[in-house]
Order: C-alpha cells, then sequence, then structure tokens
C-alpha cells in the first residue's frame, strides 16, 4: 500500500505468509515509482527529480541485513524503465538472524531508457558487464540464477502488432528469442 503525502509516500509492505518475511513500512521521499518483490528483497526505482538523480534503492527482507539497503544513483540522463529482484528461495525464514541461511541478499537488474541493463550484487556492487539491449524494454523478471526480458524493437505496425523480443541472460550465459504478439 502507498499513502500519498504530497512531499513523500508512506509505503507499507505486507506478507500473507509472514512465517519466512516481516512486514514492514518507511517514508519514501523519493517517490518511487517502480519495484519488483523478490526471493530475498524489494528494489525500488524512482525517475530524476527536483535536482536528484533517478536512483535505484534495495532493501533485503532479512533482519539481520538491515544494514544492507543500499542505493544506486544512475549517471544523468538515465532512468529505470523496469527492475527486478532475483535470487534463490530461501529455505528458512528470513526473520531471524539464527534461522536465515547462507544465499546472501539475492541480485537486482535494472532495466534503462537508454537502452542498459544493469546488474547489481545484493550488496548494491554493479557486477558484470552492462548489456545494451535492442528497443524499449516491455516488462523483466529475475529468479534464482537468470533475468527475462522481454523487449520491442521499433513502433507497433498498422494493425496494432509489433515485434516482441525475449532475452533470458543466465548469470553465465545469453538466450535470445524473437516472438510475434
Amino acid at each position: 500500500e502507498v499513502v500519498d503525502q504530497d512531499t513523500h509516500q508512506i509505503m507499507n509492505i505486507e506478507f500473507h505468509d509472514q512465517t519466512t518475511r516481516k512486514s514492514y513500512h518507511f517514508t519514501d521521499s523519493f517517490k518511487f515509482n517502480l519495484a519488483s518483490v523478490g526471493e530475498r528483497g524489494v528494489v525500488y526505482a524512482c525517475p530524476p527529480e527536483e535536482g536528484h538523480p533517478a536512483r535505484v534503492h534495495y532493501k533485503p527482507y532479512a533482519t539481520w541485513a538491515s544494514l544492507g539497503e543500499w542505493t544506486h544513483e544512475l549517471p544523468t540522463g538515465e532512468q529505470a524503465v523496469a527492475v527486478a529482484a532475483g535470487g534463490t528461495p530461501p529455505t528458512r525464514s528470513l526473520r531471524k538472524l539464527q534461522d536465515a541461511d547462507a544465499e546472501g541478499n539475492g541480485y537486482v537488474v535494472v532495466a534503462t531508457n537508454k537502452g542498459y541493463i544493469r546488474f547489481f550484487s545484493g550488496g548494491g556492487a554493479q557486477k558484470g558487464p552492462v548489456w545494451a539491449i535492442d528497443g524499449d524494454v516491455v516488462s523483466m523478471v529475475a529468479g534464482r540464477d537468470y533475468v527475462f526480458v522481454v523487449h520491442r524493437e521499433g513502433s507497433a505496425s498498422l494493425d496494432g502488432r509489433f515485434k516482441a523480443h525475449y532475452s533470458t541472460y543466465f548469470l553465465t550465459s545469453y538466450f535470445k528469442q524473437v516472438i510475434r504478439i
């Protein structure tokens, strides 16, 4: 739930199954407009506004990782158009330190208006190469060790159709396929 307060937002995040993740709320002074709920945390993004650059913010679920929150400012002129949070599903509760497993905080993927796909560790370090993608990103989802990106080239045809492509980036390889929508 998001409550708009004109100068900021109040974000309330609640989970149906609270045995593995605890609900929380926070004051959002950047007015995040994108989010992705992952296995290990939630990633938020906001456009540049009132003098601040576009930002990506990650909040891991694990209570022992409360200091693991991080924010990354995107380069000038670049803003997120899609975000995804990935990682290994937890085998135990992430609510308590003694119950947490050793798989870490997952990872974050950000698609930008400049056609870039940026990868970040769960600790906030940008990792690997920055991928360039053809066309506009339509949607994106991250899993255990991959990100699946749907993107389109050009504008729609006269009958309203467009050519969609999907790309799957594994942490160790890359696969691309074209589909017609």
